[in-house]
């Protein structure tokens, strides 16, 4: 899609996933656990997890996906994460299959899955908990089970300028949505400052809103 006139305002799936495993590999982990919704996202990540991981040598993974209606099945899925996991009650050794745990997912996906994972002796103290920008949020940062746990994103330089800016204009705080809308009119008004007439833009549409 990198071609003329056409931009990303984010930080895409597959991006995250490069930056967070291989900062795992270079810092040494080789035995990963992938746990991921069973979806389109969900393939995306894995799928892209393993391709990294396949390109180190003698590194090591496995993965579940899991559907809503075993995520909703909590009997059931305590009896998948315990055998991913190779959980047994009577162990008294810490967990020792994986040294990197990645959880993909929503943000209600990451919240079921990471207490259990503490539950079954595999939390952030004991393996390294890997995510993606979803875990850049107030509730998952304030989870116990997910505390050092290592994800991607990305730093505005001029981040405290904006929010100065918009809270002037605007009386309220930004948000996600506002950041998105801003650069979205910037990309529009520099789209539309090129040498054409606006209507070469709105063809057999009815107005303005909709052509943009």
């Amino acid at each position: 899609l990198i071609e003329k006139n056409i931009w990303s305002l984010g930080f895409s799936p597959e991006e995250q996933v490069d930056s967070v495993i291989s900062c795992a590999i270079i810092n040494g982990h080789k035995r990963f656990g992938l746990i991921a919704p069973n979806s389109l996202y969900g393939n995306i990540i894995i799928d892209r997890s393993i391709d990294l991981i396949n390109t180190k040598k003698n590194s090591y993974f496995e993965k579940i996906s899991l559907t809503n209606k075993q995520l909703n099945n909590k009997k059931e899925l305590f009896s998948i994460l315990k055998n991913f996991l190779n959980y047994k009650e009577s162990q008294i050794k810490n967990h020792s299959k994986f040294d990197a745990i990645f959880i993909g997912g929503s943000k209600d996906f990451i919240l079921e899955i990471a207490p259990l994972l503490a539950f079954f002796d595999a939390d952030s103290k004991e393996v390294q908990i890997l995510g993606t920008e979803k875990f850049n949020n107030k509730e998952i940062k304030n989870e116990p089970s997910l505390e050092k746990s290592w994800f991607p994103m990305i730093l505005s330089k001029k981040t405290n300028d904006f929010k100065l800016l918009w809270q002037e204009t605007w009386v309220y705080e930004d948000d996600y949505f506002s950041k998105v809308g801003f650069d979205a009119v910037i990309i529009g008004i520099n789209y539309l400052n090129q040498e054409k007439l606006i209507s070469s833009f709105l063809k057999k549409e009815k107005g303005l809103v909709t052509g943009f």
